[in-house]
């Protein structure tokens, strides 16, 4: 039973890391415009973080058992059904449902798998749920591109949502009942407060990078309703602690992990919104190409996670809490490293050289996430698993669609300044033109020439879209460089298991 929950992580995850280029298809098969490609995320992974917090109350009320399969087949029935949409309402709709299912695969697995298999098991559980992360999270990038490619984006999602149902029907076979606590009471006033303001949070960002921001009333009610839900809920919170079981706050180096996994993600997968777009667009890649460039990350990223996960690896690296925080501290250094390399860049980059780029962030990639999710339960109390696994990935889920939106953001004010400033440098006295401008001469009405046509015009604005996004990479990848640099020395506040803090003892 082990291995389905490991299905529905990879299920999960895969789905998560699922990008524009493949929904650039979806969109055109459905009758959506460009712009509903990133909606076609957004609608994804806001309810699947927004579910997150509402877990372990509802483990206490319904069951895990409950959860367990309920969640998981929502999402394997809503991603049949996405698979034969033909209009994008009905697809954002079920995008929606696959969210909401979705969320529920981490907590349900990290309860199980950190918390079921015993104590002589435990540390393998919890850092195969680490591991099922990073598997996961790289494995999707290049599956749905070549299946999209090759297949078709129908076929992806029904893969999915089969291989999804598959395991949640040999859990509902397997696993024991689990009766709830239909007493337990869920503060669903304080849920709805949490998911509104973060939810109109995320949705602002959208809204406001497609409708110029402060000048979209739509934008302006957003954020402020935003910040007002955010605010009560923060009260609510202090005034009426029910919807997160306080208790796993009482783990030191959970609340460290929390924090470092939700800021360093953040910028992290500001770098893998960027990559497949520059692939695509400045060096011409389709998504075939940039499919195989991805697949020397992927396997960088399994090879060093299976390093590091107990019970896994036969020669296991940085096995104590200490070990794991130097290593998990220079992982975060040289992932700064090569995002500053990455950001020496330019329109003649190779694939080569960017492929080894990837190498490097996925061994910083795996050596991340697994070891800081490793330390986050290393002490934690079996019993609030489920609760630990959904606070964390609900964290890193709303910062990584946060990210998106601010990766969004920046490109968009990037590209307006640049097209302005390299569309002055098309006028007459530009040398470059020479060539263009000379087969003009004796047609006085400008529409002739062997060398000049509108395809001259097109491929200009071509070129200049390739140097618009050669400047946008550089700016995210020079600041996702800083930020991380000033970040490498998070991971050096964990304590060790003798000196820290452990659930159900007194703070």
């Amino acid at each position: 039973m082990a291995i389905c929950f490991l299905v529905l992580e990879l299920v999960f995850f895969s789905t998560d890391s699922v990008g524009v280029p493949a929904h650039a298809y979806v969109s055109g098969d459905v009758g959506g415009t460009p712009y509903m490609s990133v909606w076609f995320m957004v609608a994804f992974l806001l309810p699947a973080a927004l579910i997150m917090p509402l877990l372990g109350s509802l483990k206490e009320r319904v069951g895990a058992k409950a959860i367990a399969t309920l969640g998981p087949g929502l999402f394997g029935v809503a991603c049949l059904i996405s698979a034969s949409a033909t209009d994008p309402q009905l697809f954002i709709t079920m995008r929606v449902l696959q969210g909401l299912g979705a969320g529920v695969i981490p907590a349900a697995a990290g309860g199980y798998l950190g918390g079921q298999l015993g104590e002589k098991n435990a540390p393998m559980g919890k850092g195969l749920v680490a591991l099922a992360l990073v598997s996961g999270s790289s494995l999707g990038i290049p599956l749905s591109a070549f299946v999209t490619w090759y297949a078709s984006w129908r076929v992806l999602y029904a893969g999915l949502g089969l291989a999804a149902l598959a395991a949640v029907a040999v859990i509902a076979r397997l696993m024991p009942a689990t009766p709830g606590n239909p007493q337990a009471e869920i503060d669903w006033l304080g849920y709805g407060l949490m998911s509104g303001g973060f939810g109109l949070l995320a949705l602002s960002l959208v809204v406001g990078n497609q409708r110029e921001w402060f000048a979209s009333p739509t934008y302006v009610v957003l954020l402020w309703s935003a910040l007002l839900l955010l605010g009560l809920f923060a009260w609510r919170v202090a005034a009426v602690p029910k919807l997160i079981n306080l208790r796993i706050f009482q783990d030191v180096n959970y609340c460290i992990s929390v924090v470092n996994l939700s800021s360093v993600m953040f910028f992290l997968f500001m770098v893998f919104a960027i990559v497949p777009r520059f692939l695509v667009v400045v060096t011409e890649n389709t998504i075939e190409n940039y499919a195989w460039t991805f697949i020397p990350f992927v396997a960088t990223t399994m090879a060093t996670g299976l390093m590091v996960t107990p019970g896994v690896s036969p020669h296991l690296i940085a096995a104590t809490i200490p070990a794991k925080k130097k290593l998990c501290a220079m992982a975060i250094f040289c992932f700064a490293c090569t995002a500053l390399w990455m950001a020496n860049t330019s329109a003649q980059q190779d694939n080569s050289t960017l492929s080894l780029q990837l190498m490097a962030v996925g061994v910083c990639f795996a050596l991340i996430n697994c070891l800081e999710i490793q330390m986050s339960f290393s002490t934690m109390a079996a019993e609030l698993m489920t609760s630990a696994s959904s606070v964390l990935f609900f964290c890193t889920n709303i910062f990584k669609a946060l990210s998106g939106g601010v990766t969004a953001a920046i490109i968009t004010a990037t590209s307006q300044g640049s097209w302005e400033r390299f569309r002055e440098q098309i006028n007459a006295g530009n040398p470059a033109l020479d060539a263009f401008q000379s087969s003009l001469s004796g047609h006085p009405m400008g529409s002739g020439g062997d060398g000049w046509s509108q395809g001259s015009l097109e491929l200009m604005n071509k070129a200049i879209s390739q140097q618009v996004e050669v400047v946008s990479f550089i700016n995210i990848a020079t600041m996702v460089g800083l930020a991380l640099l000033v970040l490498a020395g998070l991971p050096m506040l964990h304590r060790s298991g003798s000196s820290q803090t452990r659930p159900g003892s007194a703070p």
